[in-house]
């Protein structure tokens, strides 16, 4: 093993971890691999950069902006709210509805923004039926990554893999050559959903699950007594918490976290840990008797007496706060709401959340007046979950952006020209029909996704300069020596599905590719089996939340914990894969 070809594998190891741990974002994962593998002079610089000019990275940035108009003329947005009406109030049959129109509309453009569109058409339904979320979010996610397996433009990854087989001379693959098997396998999963979403999913509630003034849950969260409370010198036994129906868990004075017993007496400055009826602590909040979590509600006392109700506010997947601390938000001169819970990976967070940095999909539990839900709703940074996410609409326009979709769909079809032309075109016509404005369009592009993609490509390309995929590859040959091809494709798509649930399914697919289009070579067989497979492997990571962008999305939503994901998505995962193994070879021949 050469030197080189040690870096490499050490990189390799440093990218699964931190994808695992997550303790750093996708793009800087990205970027730092570029960045190492350039200070140990594997890559030259120009090798580094190759990933930004790939027609992969340029043909997804510009479908992003196309999904991206599309949704602004309302066009999903009002499928999505009409499919309660239709429904005639049954959620079996609203579920059956959604995943149908999820799953078509996936195959076409980018799924991520469908998702985000019904998640809170999602809960305003489920709010009416009665229904927990959990019932019907990650079924939702699933349809998405089905439908999007089935078309050439329906993820971002299979763009990616036909990309790389493309630049190794095996040929792009075809708008509709994925729909071969990406159909068989979405019936047979959307069977698997209707039939299995209710008995098997659990019933989750969110942070702020159906908290009305006639429905109003137990909460915790942390209060502070103030220099003007008429609390300060009063033991527990002589404050109001027992009339309000709120008990006190601990006491936090100074560094030290003790309990709080009858007769220790309160002084300012004091932070209690407190339970109960959350319309009773806020009112002791509107007496000033107590401050909810000062360390975001910043100066909550100065605020006028009006009427106060919360929002549930999902972390956008291209916001601009991403990354920033709670305390840092600004929310509260912008949009005069206070942070004082967030929901993160299933995990409620009430305490020492002001040194939290946002991620997408975060839940954040906000209080403030109602008259701030508009404005709320209207925020780039924030999906309101709370009915249909109505931003500024074009509806009138909608022809055009409809158009524009079918045309790049047909014209890639019959081969007429390069699905990154006839993208980027597709800009050409958003930008000249002023679907978005220019910093719409370009807050549309997902930028740290094509960071990820050019830092993945150049470790792929780096693994293939240095010979490591060839020893990965002739390890893999000899470990399973004598299986044949079909053998191989099995291991071979399992091994691509286990990546792309830990590392996400880009980076798997972008290392993967490579890798197959080896073993095929060493075989001496078509490579083209081994491509489709990890694409549809990449494409239909389900079983944990971090293998797909859109799983991350209703995680928080739907209340969902790690277990959920792999209780409801593994089953789904292995039949998708044991079917794919058996439908490639006979599709596309060795």
């Amino acid at each position: 093993m050469t030197f080189e070809i040690a870096v490499v594998f050490c990189i390799l190891a440093a990218v699964v971890v931190l994808f695992v741990t997550e303790r750093l974002r996708h793009d800087t994962i990205g970027l730092l691999v570029m960045v190492a593998l350039g200070l140990a002079r594997v890559s030259t610089p120009e090798e580094l950069l190759h990933g930004f000019s790939n027609r992969a990275v340029v043909t997804i940035g510009a479908m992003c902006v196309i999904s991206a108009a599309l949704t602004r003329t309302g066009t999903v947005a009002a499928l999505g709210a009409r499919l309660a009406g239709v429904s005639q109030g049954s959620p079996k049959r609203f579920l059956a509805y959604s995943l149908v129109v999820v799953c078509v509309m996936s195959a076409f453009i980018n799924n991520t923004p469908v998702v985000l569109v019904f998640i809170p058409a999602v809960l305003t339904v489920c709010e009416k039926f009665g229904e927990s979320p959990s019932k019907f979010l990650m079924p939702i996610s699933f349809a998405s990554m089905l439908g999007g397996a089935c078309t050439l433009i329906g993820t971002s990854s299979n763009i990616l893999v036909s990309s790389i087989a493309q630049a190794s001379g095996e040929g792009a693959i075809g708008m509709f050559e994925f729909s071969r098997v990406g159909v068989v396998l979405a019936v047979g999963g959307m069977v698997y959903l209707l039939l299995c979403s209710f008995r098997l999913l659990p019933a989750r509630v969110t942070i702020a699950s159906t908290m009305t003034p006639e429905s109003v849950k137990e909460y915790v969260t942390q209060v502070q007594i103030g220099p003007g409370s008429h609390l300060v010198g009063k033991t527990l036994g002589e404050t109001p918490f027992g009339r309000a129906r709120v008990s006190v868990v601990e006491l936090i004075r100074g560094e030290g976290i003790r309990r709080l017993d009858k007769e220790t007496r309160l002084e300012v400055g004091d932070i209690l840990l407190v339970r109960g009826d959350l319309n009773e602590i806020l009112e002791l909040d509107r007496q000033h008797e107590v401050t909810i979590a000062p360390e975001l509600t910043e100066r909550m006392g100065d605020m006028k007496r009006v009427e106060m109700t919360l929002f549930e506010l999902m972390v956008a997947p291209d916001s601009s706060l991403i990354g920033i601390p709670c305390r840092k938000l600004g929310l509260r001169e912008r949009f005069n709401v206070s942070v004082f819970a967030i929901q993160r990976r299933g995990r409620h967070h009430q305490r020492e959340i002001g040194d939290i940095e946002l991620r997408g999909g975060d839940i954040l539990l906000v209080r403030g007046p109602i008259e701030e839900a508009e404005r709320l709703r209207h925020s780039e940074d924030f999906i309101l979950l709370e009915g249909v996410h109505e931003q500024r609409q074009e509806r009138h326009k909608a022809p055009v952006a409809i158009a524009t979709v079918v045309a790049i769909v047909v014209l890639a079809a019959l081969g007429v020209y390069p699905i990154s032309v006839l993208a980027m075109a597709g800009v050409g016509v958003v930008v000249l029909a002023r679907l978005l404005t220019p910093r719409e369009l370009y807050r549309a592009v997902d930028w740290p996704v094509l960071v990820l993609i050019a830092g993945m490509i150049a470790l792929g390309e780096a693994m293939a300069k240095t010979g490591a995929l060839d020893l990965v590859a002739g390890v893999l040959l000899g470990s399973i020596e004598g299986v044949g091809p079909h053998g191989l494709l099995w291991v071979f798509y399992f091994l691509t599905g286990g990546m792309s649930l830990l590392i996400l399914n880009k980076p798997a697919a972008a290392l993967m590719t490579p890798l197959g289009i080896i073993l095929a070579h060493k075989l001496g067989v078509d490579s083209r089996p081994f491509i489709m497979a990890t694409a549809i492997a990449a494409a239909t990571a389900m079983a944990t939340p971090m293998g797909y962008q859109t799983n991350l999305l209703v995680y928080g939503p739907g209340g969902y914990s790690f277990r959920d994901f792999v209780r409801f998505g593994l089953p789904l995962n292995v039949a998708v894969g044991v079917a794919a193994c058996l439908l490639i070879p006979v599709l596309w021949p060795f």
